[in-house]
């Protein structure tokens, strides 16, 4: 049966916008919200967009937000299997990095063919939380036929690990994933946060990436323009070059960086939280 095109609705309100950055962003944002929450901000209670890494960091908080202090650990094997593939070859780290940083597309072989959604499944199950698809939890795509957005959620009944491995099917290192007759890429393809796709009916976005884009301003002037308050949190520079964020040895870096980011800004986010 394929699957459904509508969404689940999830709770309005306030939106959490978490953007992509590998192995190594999953990691720093997930050691920022850590601190975040153990400041007092109910991230727990949002609902949540995420965009490639994000969708591993969302899956988490919305489904065992206590066990994100693990995402650094899981993302090291991640890492490690990013490792094993570029050992073997399975790699375009050229277009890769083109996606990241914004620039043309690489002209490398495609580095992976595309998986089905059982083989998509057995990819992320072991680092993902254990559970269903949580009404809250939305993520991106994009269909590499038509180039368009897709906002996977509940309602697609689509398994939840089979939709982080198509949001994070990064160009030149991660595998497409085949679902209805459409292969579907890492959504930084189109943005890396994808922020001006969260729900018509949010009033409140926290915006958090953990890399620069030259498009998170213009989704943050949209939501605006649409009734929002908007804050975006940015992750301090603490890799030399994209592939550091697929290197095992950068996990800890980001992860310390993201919880000392967390005390730094957890005042200023608490008054913008409860204004």
């Amino acid at each position: 049966m394929p699957f459904e095109e509508n969404a689940e609705a999830g709770r309005p309100g306030t939106a959490l916008v978490l953007g992509g950055g590998g192995p190594v962003g999953a990691s720093w944002t997930s050691a920022l919200l850590t601190g975040l929450a153990a400041a007092g901000i109910p991230l727990a209670d949002c609902d949540v967009l995420g965009t490639s890494a994000g969708a591993v960091v969302g899956a988490w908080l919305t489904i065992d937000p206590d066990g994100l202090p693990n995402v650094p650990a899981l993302m090291r094997d991640r890492a490690a299997w990013h490792a094993r593939n570029a050992s073997a070859g399975l790699q375009d780290t050229a277009t890769f990095e083109a996606v990241l940083t914004d620039s043309a597309p690489g002209t490398g072989r495609p580095a992976m063919a595309p998986i089905s959604v059982d083989q998509a499944g057995d990819l992320w199950r072991d680092l993902l939380p254990a559970g269903p698809w949580p009404a809250r939890l939305r993520m991106v795509s994009v269909g590499a036929t038509t180039g368009a957005a897709r906002v996977w959620s509940a309602g697609d009944h689509l398994p939840l690990a089979a939709g982080v491995a198509c949001s994070t099917a990064a160009p030149g290192i991660a595998p497409p994933v085949r679902v209805d007759g459409e292969t579907w890429l890492d959504g930084g393809v189109r943005t890396g946060t994808n922020a001006d796709l969260v729900d018509a009916s949010v009033t409140r976005v926290l915006v958090v990436a953990p890399l620069p884009s030259a498009d998170l301003a213009t989704e943050a002037a949209l939501l605006t323009g649409r009734g929002c308050r908007v804050r975006t949190v940015v992750a301090q520079r603490f890799y030399a070059k994209p592939t550091d964020l697929i290197d095992a040895r950068f996990v800890d870096v980001g992860a310390a960086a993201g919880a000392e980011q967390a005390r730094d800004l957890a005042p200023e986010l608490a008054a913008w939280w409860s204004a």
